[in-house]
């Protein structure tokens, strides 16, 4: 970590891709989690070189625009159609939600929204290796996500994801409501909405000091997932379609929906573990 004392800098992606309105189905608040962290917002793959390996120590605001977009959900835009508020991205996002404050990414929770925001960049590989810092507050939450081709739900969505508490770590996945031959499948894709079922597939119990730095190690060697935090194996799952190409990572925060809570990233690396 680069620290540069009270030194502030302000994310300003440059990604203007378009966003899927969120559906008028969408009822619980964790499955959007899933889905912040697979937004479309990405960088585009075509506009960065593709590299198998790479770190991020957040030490210069031109690195964090040119390879990172955040995206979220405005609480002015809420309605019966956007329940969760008006989705945005690239430009549109706030400023405030992710910023690079003394050397570290800092992700914010603000309690007039109904959703967290989240961040991502894109990676390329099959088997990886996720690395970093990160440090969450009482009642926060650190949400990673890695994000492929869902073969199950024949869309983009998170093959890996994580939610982390100061007292627990959960693996969630995707899984399809009705098979994809059925009638039902094909009702829904008529009218356009998911054919998706977000579930919490594994939990474990941890104990993580708050406003703490932890070490975070996310390996995916085909369906396999192995996640440990200060070097200590913390959960094991096999995955529905973690073997699928990896095409980006994703950070979010959680918050208690009463105060502004921070989440925070530093030392990010992707590593291919192939051949390991």
């Amino acid at each position: 970590m680069n620290l540069k004392g009270s030194q502030l800098q302000t994310l300003n992606p440059m990604n203007d891709n378009p966003f899927d309105s969120v559906r008028r189905n969408v009822v619980l608040r964790a499955a959007l989690t899933a889905c912040l962290l697979a937004s479309p917002f990405a960088v585009r793959a075509e506009d960065l070189p593709k590299t198998a390996s790479w770190t991020d120590d957040f030490s210069d605001v031109t690195t964090l625009a040119k390879h990172w977009s955040s995206y979220g959900f405005l609480a002015a835009g809420i309605d019966a159609k956007n329940p969760l508020g008006k989705p945005v991205g690239a430009k549109d996002s706030r400023p405030e939600w992710w910023q690079i404050v003394d050397g570290a990414l800092r992700g914010q929770n603000f309690p007039e929204e109904k959703h967290g925001s989240g961040i991502s960049r894109d990676v390329v590989g099959q088997d990886v290796r996720l690395s970093c810092r990160f440090k969450i507050p009482a009642g926060g939450m650190a949400a990673i996500g890695i994000r492929g081709p869902n073969p199950i739900l024949e869309k983009v969505f998170n093959v890996v994801s994580l939610h982390i508490r100061t007292d627990n770590i959960v693996a969630a996945d995707n899984d399809v409501l009705h098979p994809k031959d059925s009638p039902e499948a094909a009702e829904l894709k008529k009218k356009g909405e998911w054919n998706r079922k977000f579930y919490y597939a594994k939990k474990e119990q941890i104990s993580l000091a708050p406003e703490a730095w932890h070490d975070l190690a996310v390996e995916v060697r085909g369906k396999e997932l192995r996640v440990l935090i200060d070097a200590k194996p913390v959960l094991s799952y096999t995955t529905l379609c973690g073997d699928a190409p990896k095409t980006s990572i994703g950070f979010g925060v959680g918050g208690n929906g009463k105060t502004v809570l921070a989440t925070w990233y530093d030392d990010v690396s992707i590593e291919p573990l192939e051949g390991k």
